[in-house]
């Protein structure tokens, strides 16, 4: 008989292991006095300040000072005093989220990058990549002329995403659940949210092989509000408009979008952007698709009814005028019948 499945484990670091040992690498070269600069970058969930709290271990092994400052909250001052080298005992300094420093604190970050690093001291700035204001961008030019090193965290692989979720409920994990976990594009706090929105909703089930899977569908919803929370920081101009997109399906051409969307396309290429920044969506060739298709099916089910049908109907129409198959069309049609009247 299926029995339930209860809290696991809490959000534990998987498929890192080389950035993290790059950085104990460069943690050990401040202890021969050496001076290094990281710019650490991610989009929203995939795992920046996760991998940051695991410097600790190698951190207290080395007998090297870590200080973890988050934005927003430090002052130019604080940044300016920690900064203040060479560094009188190896040190490691962490800014968290340094696109949200203020702009005297990206001040005082941009004046220490033309001197070059510290000697003794790994500075570690995280970032989004999001579109940067004037001095963030300032900020993090000058420091990539001064040889800073970019780390880069990427999507976790199908196996690592499967791992993360086993390490989660703390037991080999079916097929239904891994087609779930396939919708989140490889992001660690959506491959979490399902986990959790399943796990609160009842409906992890573990057989008698000791395998855990989905049962119902229950969950859905407390899902559908997980994925939208990830968008939390987008402006309400770029939410809307991958609302319209979710409409056009898991991809989409920018033209068609702007169509849809009764947008110039060069103002719908200007919000999106941010989207594309942000990791939301990528480019493929000609087109953009949802990188995280969970997030896509949340944006669609916060349609009210009659908006989805309204914008089901005038995907038709533009969709057909561009010359999209009569399938494609038919589909758009039916789903705005199916959405009810407006």
């Amino acid at each position: 008989m299926d029995e339930p499945v209860e809290a696991g484990q809490p959000f534990p670091l998987v498929g890192r292991g080389a950035e993290l040992d790059d950085l104990d690498r460069l943690l050990a070269a401040t202890t021969v006095r050496e001076g290094t600069v990281v710019l650490l970058e991610g989009e929203a969930g995939i795992g920046r300040t996760r991998l940051v709290e695991a410097l600790a271990h190698g951190a207290d092994v080395l007998d090297v000072d870590l200080v973890v400052l988050p934005f927003p909250g430090p002052t130019a001052a604080q940044v300016d005093g920690l900064l203040d080298g060479p560094a009188p005992h190896p040190r490691a300094v962490v800014l968290d989220d340094v696109h949200l420093a203020d702009d005297a604190c990206l001040d005082v970050l941009t004046r220490y990058a033309h001197a070059g690093p510290v000697p003794g001291m790994l500075l570690v700035l995280t970032e989004r990549p999001v579109p940067h204001r004037d001095a963030v961008q300032r900020m993090v030019v000058a420091w990539v002329r001064a040889g800073a090193r970019n780390v880069e965290l990427r999507p976790l692989t199908p196996a690592a995403t499967v791992e993360l979720a086993e390490q989660l409920v703390g037991h080999p994990v079916g097929p239904l659940l891994r087609g779930v976990l396939s919708t989140a594009g490889g992001n660690p706090r959506l491959v979490t949210a399902v986990v959790q929105a399943a796990r609160h909703a009842g409906a992890l089930r573990r057989r008698e092989d000791g395998v855990v899977d989905l049962h119902g569908v229950d969950w859905q919803d407390e899902l559908d509000d997980a994925a939208r929370a990830h968008l939390a920081d987008l402006d309400p101009d770029v939410l809307v408009l991958l609302s319209q997109a979710a409409v056009l399906g898991p991809s989409f051409v920018v033209p068609d979008l702007a169509a849809l969307a009764a947008q110039p396309l060069t103002d719908c290429w200007r919000t999106l952007r941010h989207a594309l920044a942000a990791g939301i969506v990528a480019a493929r060739g000609d087109r953009l698709v949802f990188r995280h298709d969970l997030v896509r099916t949340a944006l669609y089910a916060g349609l009210d009814e009659g908006t989805r049908r309204r914008l089901h109907i005038r995907a038709a129409s533009t969709l057909g005028e561009a010359g999209a198959p009569s399938h494609v069309v038919a589909g758009h049609l039916e789903r705005a019948q199916a959405a009810g009247p407006a």
